[in-house]
């Protein structure tokens, strides 16, 4: 880019070039901001103690952010919420793959009553599902795809995915349960089937007419798990462990939540009800 690759010769005019090729690439202020701006500051402050680097050339570097205008709640209104759960309930015919038929039929619901993003549920693998002390739960963990804090949490399968015969249809699983690995022409580790999966998801959401682009048609859920969960009377703390989120306190980083003490908090959780009919419309 530069010509050379000394990074002690790195300048501020040549970050803040840097900079505005990558608005000029359409990148996000934000992103640039506090992903990319904010990686090349801590590289360089590293370098200042390890490395012959005078200066941070990012130090006086700012990138302005205008904050988006906000309209609505990002998490789901419950007409839309009852819209998604209904069709997830209906018939998936058609051309499905019976792993993508499954993942509209599960994901879903499974993003409704844990708040986990989807990629997390996506990935989900036979071997992930368990009980614990009688309590069926699913673990999260890199060891099977991305997961954002890069941290493994076990999160409680809801009562209601247990009658709806979730736990069954994971019994007739041996992999991954939401795709094939032997399917397609596979993934990479920036584009991994998983993903793949949530993407066609998000795609199908907006095709059942969640088209308000103040609501993310995947995200949603974690924010209506929130919003759901405050409403049952659930602590924020437990929520917050549920998602993955990181604790408010420093006092509260240590120790953590058993999952009998999660499923106690869970029983809060308002339970979806979605009328049959709706759900039948869908199929027909």
């Amino acid at each position: 880019m530069w010509g050379h690759d000394d990074l002690a010769r790195i300048t501020p005019d040549h970050v803040a070039d840097w900079v505005d090729g990558l608005a000029a690439d359409k990148r996000a202020d934000k992103t640039i901001r506090d992903v990319y701006l904010a990686s090349a500051k801590a590289l360089f402050g590293w370098l200042q103690g390890k490395r012959p680097v005078a200066a941070n050339p990012c130090a006086g570097i700012r990138v302005k952010v205008v904050e988006e205008v906000v309209l609505r709640d990002r998490d789901f209104t419950e007409a839309e919420a009852s819209t998604i759960l209904a069709a997830a309930l209906a018939s998936q015919g058609g051309r499905l793959s019976p792993e993508h038929a499954a993942a509209r039929r599960w994901v879903p619901w499974l993003c409704a009553y844990s708040g986990a993003r989807v990629g997390e549920n996506t990935q989900l693998r036979r071997k992930d599902v368990r009980h614990e002390g009688g309590i069926p739960v699913f673990r999260i963990t890199p060891e099977a795809g991305t997961v954002k804090t890069k941290r493994f949490r076990d999160v409680q399968i809801h009562p209601h995915l247990v009658e709806m015969g979730f736990l069954d249809y994971v019994g007739a699983r041996t992999g991954p349960l939401f795709y094939d690995p032997t399917r397609g022409r596979g993934g990479s580790s920036a584009n991994p089937l998983s993903k793949k999966v949530g993407k066609r998801l998000a795609a199908w959401v907006r095709k059942l007419g969640i088209v308000d682009f103040g609501v993310d048609p995947n995200h949603g859920w974690r924010h209506s798990f929130k919003t759901r969960g405050r409403r049952g009377g659930m602590r924020d703390s437990i929520l917050d462990a549920i998602q993955g989120h990181a604790p408010q306190t420093e006092g509260r980083k240590y120790g953590g939540f058993k999952v009998d003490v999660m499923a106690q908090e869970m029983e809060l959780f308002p339970r979806y009800a979605i009328p049959l009919a709706a759900s039948d419309a869908l199929a027909a």
